[in-house]
């Protein structure tokens, strides 16, 4: 159990994009409590329910680089495999124009001639054809969730995460951007892997095991909405304070 602290105790160790955005306070944390039900199991990981609402599990980190301008390209030059992105008739990682063709970059948009790449969680304002629309995997840290998580955990996109790499300790607060397979568990965007100290090339990196998400249900405020990373610090780490703070992820015992 986590005796009084304050919310800079709650939140150190973590990885922070701007640490002045985050108040601190003298309210004292809540008691950890560790009671948790078993929800379902994906890829050998056990998703569970905390009493207080909070989805967990432990599992790999593969990395997405959907959202990022430069996600993928003609002839494979892209950050990812263009076959990981679909293919003709089936471009699931692309976005496309009324005749099923993938999108090219303008000379005015950030990578010309790459393609342009969606993220679930997009900007209401921009026009679908516009890579600014969506969560750019380079520079917003994002988790990846399918589809029977959100059902069984109430879980919706742009929802808050606290991610933890138990191999060394690292942590950050993230976003839920993107859908991901059914039967697949783990996943992030380039941004999270970096500051979680994993290898962050989408061909090559990952973690096979050891990581750690702490997803908060109806914490964000929907899909249109897209928040800066001081927001998502904020949000975050008020949704991990009501936990006890950190000290849940020793106390999960995962």
């Amino acid at each position: 159990m986590v005796g009084d602290s304050a919310l800079a105790d709650t939140v150190s160790d973590i990885a922070f994009h701007d640490p002045a955005q985050v108040q601190d306070t003298t309210d004292t944390l809540p008691p950890v409590r560790c009671e948790k039900t078993w929800l379902t199991t994906i890829e050998n990981s056990k998703v569970w329910k905390l009493q207080q609402g909070a989805i967990v599990f432990k599992a790999k980190m593969a990395i997405d680089a959907d959202g990022s301008p430069r996600a993928y390209c003609p002839d494979n030059r892209g950050l990812d495999y263009t076959a990981n992105a679909g293919g003709p008739g089936n471009w699931y990682g692309i976005v496309t124009n009324e005749r099923g063709e993938p999108v090219i970059q303008k000379d005015t948009d950030p990578c010309p001639g790459c393609y342009v790449s969606p993220t679930t969680l997009s900007d209401k304002m921009l026009p679908k054809d516009n890579p600014l629309k969506y969560c750019n995997s380079e520079k917003i840290p994002f988790i990846v969730l399918p589809k029977k998580v959100l059902d069984l955990g109430g879980i919706r996109i742009g929802d808050l995460a606290y991610v933890y790499n138990t191999n060394n300790r690292k942590s950050c607060f993230a976003l839920f951007a993107d859908g991901g397979p059914a039967g697949k568990l783990g996943e992030g965007s380039i941004y999270l892997a970096e500051q979680l100290g994993i290898r962050s090339n989408p061909r090559s990196g990952g973690a096979s095991e050891g990581i750690i998400y702490l997803v908060f249900p109806r914490s964000g405020k929907g899909n249109g909405y897209m928040p800066a990373l001081e927001e998502i610090d904020q949000m975050a780490a008020r949704e991990l304070q009501k936990l006890g703070g950190k000290g849940i992820i020793e106390c999960l015992g995962l």
